[in-house]
């Protein structure tokens, strides 16, 4: 476990620098994405979709702390954290399968497939959520 978190600090570190993260925010986004394997690991027994589902969500909030306190887009730091969780080798999976011949085996991978993108895209859409009303709570107050 502890080496599959540190692959993964040094695989999202490296694409950050290959996507021209800024150097400053590069070790972040390491320690980003090695948290979000982190969490899905803890959490796979439970299931690959809620395994994913509270990563991306950790992974969301924390880019967007990140963001405000490091004064950069939140896209800085969610896309190369993020990817751990993208669902490629299901889909991978899914056209080998179709292509043969196991048609059910192919619909299973596909349907994994889009059950893991959804998983992340709402758990984006709730973390983005939240803090656009956190900060409509602030405005407000003021």
């Amino acid at each position: 476990m502890i080496l599959q978190i540190i692959s993964a600090f040094i695989a999202i570190a490296a694409f950050s620098i290959f996507m021209s993260v800024p150097r400053k925010h590069v070790v972040w986004c390491g320690l980003l994405g090695a948290g979000c394997w982190l969490i899905y690991l803890l959490f796979e027994s439970q299931g690959i979709i809620l395994a994913t589902f509270v990563s991306a969500i950790f992974v969301s909030l924390a880019s967007h702390i990140l963001a405000r306190t490091l004064k950069s887009p939140v896209t800085v730091f969610l896309i190369p954290s993020i990817l751990p969780l993208v669902p490629g080798a299901y889909l991978y999976r899914a056209v080998y399968q179709f292509f043969r011949g196991t048609r059910s085996q192919a619909n299973h991978q596909l349907l994994m497939t889009l059950e893991i993108a959804g998983a992340i895209a709402v758990a984006i859409f709730i973390a983005d959520s939240l803090f656009i009303l956190l900060k409509r709570a602030a405005k407000s107050k003021k």
